[in-house]
C-alpha cells in the first residue's frame, strides 16, 4: 500500500465508545490525503480497558530498534509472516489497531518506465478500518514513540489488475476480537476481509507521487477515466 487517505471527523464510527488518550494529537485528525511514512496518523486501540483513539507514527519502530528510522520501511506487514518476523511477532500477540481511512492509492504498473496511481475507497463512502499493529519505543529524552503499521494480503481478483497487494480491511465483527487481549485473530480477519466492504477504484493524477502535494484533488478521478 503506498499511501492511504486518512478520515476526519468520523473516527468514532468505528467504536461506539471512542475516548481521547494522552498520545492524541490534533495533528493526526487533520484531514491527510497523501500520508506519507512517520507521517503521524489516528489508530484505534484498546487502552486500559477503554477502546482509545490515539496518534501514531506510521511505520512502525520495534521496542528493540536502535533508532526510529527504521519505521520508514516499515509502514505494511506481510499477512501471511507477521507472526513469524521479529519486528513483528510480539506486536501482533498484544498490541494490535485499527487504522481508519477513507481509502488508499495503489500504483499500476503500465510499463518498465510509466506507472499510473489509482485510488480505493468504499462503494458506499463509508469509513475503511485496516488491521493493524503498533508499538513503543522509548526515545533518547525519555519520551515514547508510538508507532504503527498496516498490514497487507493479496489484492482481491477484481483489484488485483492494478498491484498485487492491499491493505487487510477489517469487518465489523471481528473489531473488538482484533483489539482484545489474546491471540489475534487473524485467519478469521482474513477470512472475512472480503467480505467487510465492497471497493471501487479508479485513476487519479500522478501528483500523488509526491508528497508536498496534498489536498482533496488528489483522491478526484483523472479526467477522461472511469470509476470501477
Amino acid at each position: 500500500m503506498a499511501a492511504a487517505a486518512l478520515a476526519d471527523g468520523r473516527l468514532a464510527t468505528l467504536s461506539a465508545d471512542v475516548v481521547p488518550v494522552t498520545q492524541m494529537s490534533s495533528e493526526a485528525l487533520t484531514a491527510n490525503f497523501n500520508v506519507a511514512p512517520t507521517h503521524l496518523i489516528p489508530a484505534v486501540v484498546r487502552h486500559e480497558g477503554d477502546i482509545a483513539l490515539a496518534a501514531f507514527s506510521w511505520g512502525l519502530v520495534p521496542s528493540w530498534a536502535k533508532d526510529p528510522s527504521i519505521g520508514a520501511r516499515m509502514i505494511n506487514a506481510r499477512s501471511e509472516t507477521v507472526e513469524e518476523k521479529p519486528s513483528f511477532r510480539s506486536a501482533i500477540g498484544k498490541r494490535r489497531c485499527i487504522v481508519p481511512a477513507d481509502g488508499w492509492y495503489e500504483w499500476e504498473k503500465l510499463s518498465a518506465t510509466k506507472k499510473q496511481p489509482h485510488y480505493f475507497s468504499a462503494s458506499d463512502d463509508s469509513l475503511i478500518g485496516f488491521a493493524g499493529l503498533y508499538e513503543t519505543w522509548k526515545q533518547p529524552d525519555g519520551s515514547t514513540l508510538w508507532s504503527c503499521t498496516i498490514l497487507t494480503t493479496d489484492a482481491w481478483p477484481e483489484l488485483a489488475h492494478v498491484h498485487e497487494r492491499m491493505p487487510v480491511i477489517m469487518h465489523a465483527d471481528l473489531r473488538e476480537a482484533w483489539l482484545g487481549e489474546g491471540p489475534a485473530p487473524l485467519a478469521e480477519v482474513l477470512d472475512l476481509s472480503h467480505t467487510a466492504k465492497q471497493i471501487r477504484e479508479w485513476p487519479v493524477n500522478p501528483a500523488v507521487g509526491n508528497v508536498r502535494n496534498n489536498n482533496e484533488t488528489l483522491t478526484e478521478p483523472e479526467e477522461g477515466s472511469t470509476l470501477f
